[in-house]
């Protein structure tokens, strides 16, 4: 399965905070990606071997220390496809996040609309800049976080 998204990351860098009055009252700064650390977020499950995003984007740094980079990606992804039942097949294409180096006590992943004590959002994808097709239709998208084995 092909996907074209944005992957929208945040985080926080204590290193890239300043005081925004020692700056001329600078709040923001557009830098780019490959010039602060990034989370190595790839697709664990991908079907090409591609594990890197699309284009190094600008991030945005905020005075606070917080980081934004949405960098574009294609991902290619492996589905286990059943058409027993086809034209009315369901199938379930999951993708599994993750970082590749660090473990979940160094970098914890978590869904952007995640709320506390939940580990599921119902609607883990914007799907407002989807095109639909006349053959197949999204059902559903939950973003699911699982804990971190311990080792």
């Amino acid at each position: 399965m092909t996907t074209n998204l944005w992957v929208e990351q945040s985080w926080y860098d204590y290193k890239l905070s300043w005081e925004p009055r020692e700056y001329g009252g600078v709040e923001m700064l557009h830098v780019p990606s490959d010039h602060i650390w990034r989370p190595d977020i790839v697709l664990y499950n991908n079907a090409d071997g591609n594990f890197e995003v699309t284009l190094a984007t600008k991030a945005t740094l905020n005075y606070t220390g917080r980081v934004d980079w949405r960098p574009p990606a294609i991902y290619k992804s492996s589905c286990e496809i059943d058409v027993e039942y086809f034209p009315f097949d369901q199938q379930t294409c999951i993708m599994k996040f993750g970082s590749w180096t660090y473990d979940g006590f160094q970098v914890d992943l978590r869904h952007i609309d995640e709320a506390r004590g939940t580990n599921v959002v119902e609607l883990g994808v914007d799907l407002s800049e989807f095109y639909t097709s006349v053959e197949w239709d999204i059902l559903e998208v939950p973003a699911v976080r699982y804990e971190c084995p311990i080792y």
